[in-house]
């Protein structure tokens, strides 16, 4: 296994000197940190001694992807010894990431103050399915992506009129909740460093969906209008949704906006800029005589077309469409290749792995891959060592099982 100093990680990106520690299971937690990572900051994946993350053997190579440029320490930080280790290693974080119901760092003597007391501009982030505060009984439901969904008011927004809801996938609450808590805590360091002074996150994934559920909940709450589930075409407005070609396969398009419906309706027949469908109209009402007529055509002509051509056609006349596409669309297009969308890079064994780049693209201060996701504890005695560890000391550490180092590829 090849071990990396910190002194030897590349120096890179716009989180260059940002240091963050992430205790944190499956997705949510780990995707936050990676993010860090894949930007510049050195990151350490603390993974309990005893338990591997599920992530290693329950979401496929995700975790290849998603935990490439960390280091790894395996530690039990709830026996004394591992949780001093853990405690000396906070003093010169940024950030610590953490994915435990409300309260669990507090029954390890962990709680937010603790850690200020070692690092008083320490960044703490709590990710949860229910939050750190509120009703007991809430704080300690179990949650995963679509439990969150469920809670949330975001699975009753998905799926076909009158059939059961459904999760969006893939796992909508855990990356959008990484997404809120890297951009969270970016902006809790730029405030730590001006005032020495950290900060704690309590980050709630049903609040996140709800956050981002666009004006139904305001509608809601202002005038009692509910969702109404759509399916795979908008329950109001025509030319606004999924159509199935020729060859089996579909396009998405939107006939929204008055530019669009100048030059898009008369490719239909439609006449734009008349009594009933005056200059300055955005949408047609699919209840509307108008609406359904421009449904009616589209429909019989992507019947009559290949997805492909239809796709041209219908952008030559300013549509927004595009096709639906699949993973071997996707390979083959020619704005993928041109935007280098996968890439490849050695795994901590050597072997070469394919998966998706880093985004977003920055000029000044590009981001890179320098590693693959590591393996279980392959770097304990770089990090302990780093923390001023004897190596009589971290080899009485995994005498007493606190530390731990297996090889995943070849051991689980």
């Amino acid at each position: 296994m090849i071990m990396v100093r910190r002194a030897e990680i590349p120096q890179f990106g716009l989180l260059s000197g940002v240091k963050v520690v992430h205790n944190t299971v499956s997705i949510a937690g780990p995707f936050a940190a990676e993010l860090y990572a894949e930007y510049g900051a050195d990151v350490i994946w603390i993974e309990n001694a005893k338990v591997p993350c599920m992530s290693r053997v329950a979401t496929g190579n995700a975790w290849q992807q998603d935990r490439r440029n960390q280091r790894n320490l395996s530690i039990d930080i709830s026996l004394p010894e591992g949780k001093e280790i853990f405690l000396k290693l906070m003093e010169d974080t940024d950030v610590f990431i953490s994915a435990a119901r409300g309260g669990q760092y507090e029954k390890l003597g962990l709680g937010d103050e603790v850690l200020w007391e070692r690092n008083p501009r320490l960044v703490i982030v709590k990710i949860s399915g229910f939050g750190q505060t509120g009703l007991p009984d809430y704080m300690n439901r179990p949650s995963y992506d679509p439990i969150a969904q469920a809670f949330g008011g975001y699975m009753a927004m998905n799926g076909f009129p009158g059939m059961p809801s459904m999760p969006t996938n893939p796992l909508t609450a855990d990356y959008m909740s990484a997404l809120f808590a890297f951009g969270t805590s970016v902006a809790a360091v730029m405030k730590s460093r001006e005032t020495s002074r950290g900060e704690s996150i309590d980050l709630a994934q049903y609040e996140v969906l709800m956050r981002t559920q666009s004006r139904y909940p305001m509608d809601f709450l202002e005038q009692g209008i509910p969702f109404v589930k759509e399916g795979s075409h908008s329950a109001y407005f025509a030319g606004y949704g999924t159509y199935s070609c020729q060859d089996e396969k579909e396009v998405y398009m939107l006939y929204l906006g008055a530019g669009v419906l100048k030059r898009g309706l008369p490719f239909m027949g439609i006449e734009f800029g008349t009594e009933k469908i005056p200059p300055g109209t955005n949408l047609l009402y699919l209840s509307s005589p108008e609406g359904q007529l421009l449904e009616e055509r589209i429909k019989a002509f992507c019947q009559s077309h290949t997805a492909e051509e239809v796709e041209k056609a219908f952008l030559a006349h300013g549509v927004p469409c595009s096709r639906i596409m699949d993973y071997n669309d996707c390979l083959k297009d020619p704005q993928y290749v041109a935007r280098e969308v996968f890439t490849e890079w050695k795994k901590v064994n050597g072997e070469s792995v394919k998966g998706v780049n880093i985004f977003p693209k920055f000029k000044n201060h590009p981001a890179q891959i320098w590693r693959g996701a590591p393996n279980i504890g392959m770097d304990n005695e770089d990090i302990l060592g780093e923390l001023g560890l004897t190596e009589e000391q971290i080899k009485e550490l995994y005498g007493k099982k606190i530390l731990t180092q297996r090889d995943y590829l070849n051991n689980i």
